[in-house]
């Protein structure tokens, strides 16, 4: 009986590992940029803040407002900030997990303009990207190495 609850309990703490953040709508625009991209202010900000960031990607937004998201204490992250460098937001978009970057590398590949709102490690050892393009709802899942296994939509 003991087996069977903490089977149970460590099951349903791995399926709400991950903090769920509202997908963006399909009104909003989100641009993938390069660093060299993003404002001094910004870049200065955001070092000042997140020193031990690693994997960092950029989007911009319409409305001129900059989104990072990467790797920090072992765990993906996403920060808000906006054109004169001041952080907006920040929080914690996968708690089971830095995301490799072989894996951060594959997705970018494969939808280059999209912007991950979750990431989650499966009990499998695979990364499920979750994703909107356009109105529609994507789920990418990645092993490890980066290899794409498969891609859906609703």
């Amino acid at each position: 009986m003991k087996k069977t609850t903490l089977f149970l309990t460590i099951s349903f703490l791995s399926l709400y590992a991950c903090k769920k953040e509202a997908a963006p709508s399909s009104a909003d625009s989100i641009n993938v940029i390069p660093a060299s991209a993003v404002p001094a202010a910004v870049l200065i900000s955001f070092n000042t803040s997140f020193s031990g960031a690693a994997d960092v990607e950029w989007q911009h937004n319409n409305d001129d407002s900059f989104i990072s998201q990467f790797n920090m204490d072992n765990e993906r992250h996403e920060a808000g900030f906006d054109g004169q460098g001041h952080e907006s937001s920040h929080s914690v978009i996968c708690l089971d997990g830095a995301v490799p970057q072989a894996v951060i590398t594959a997705f970018r590949m494969a939808f280059a303009n999209d912007n991950v709102y979750e990431w989650n490690l499966t009990g499998e050892g695979t990364w499920k990207a979750h994703f909107i393009r356009g109105s529609v709802k994507w789920e990418a899942i990645f092993d490890s190495t980066g290899m794409l296994l498969k891609s859906e939509h609703d």
